[in-house]
């Protein structure tokens, strides 16, 4: 299925990656980078691979690392990445 970014999902991933990058360096932000672009690949060929998210069951999770989280949505011809999640945050109740 083909994928589709949404522009909360470019600002999170651009802000978890700077963050990496200031905090690691860049090679951990490279590693990040490979291991979302993973993660993505495999939802878009197995979109129901993660579970569904305890808040919305339209929405899946789909962890990256212990520190992140993917949320995603499975349309009828796409696939939309809703937002990237800092783990560490307070929880988010939509």
């Amino acid at each position: 299925m083909k994928v589709v970014w949404s522009a909360n999902a470019e600002l999170t991933f651009d802000a978890i990656v700077n963050y990496i990058e200031a905090k690691f360096g860049v090679i951990a932000a490279k590693k990040f980078f490979g291991k979302v672009d993973a993660v993505i690949f495999s939802i878009s060929k197995q979109p129901n691979i993660y579970k569904s998210s305890s808040f919305n069951k339209k929405v899946r999770k789909a962890t990256i690392n212990k520190q992140c989280s993917l949320f995603y949505e499975i349309n009828n011809q796409t696939i939309l990445l809703a937002y990237f999640w800092n783990n560490k945050q307070e929880p988010l109740y939509i």
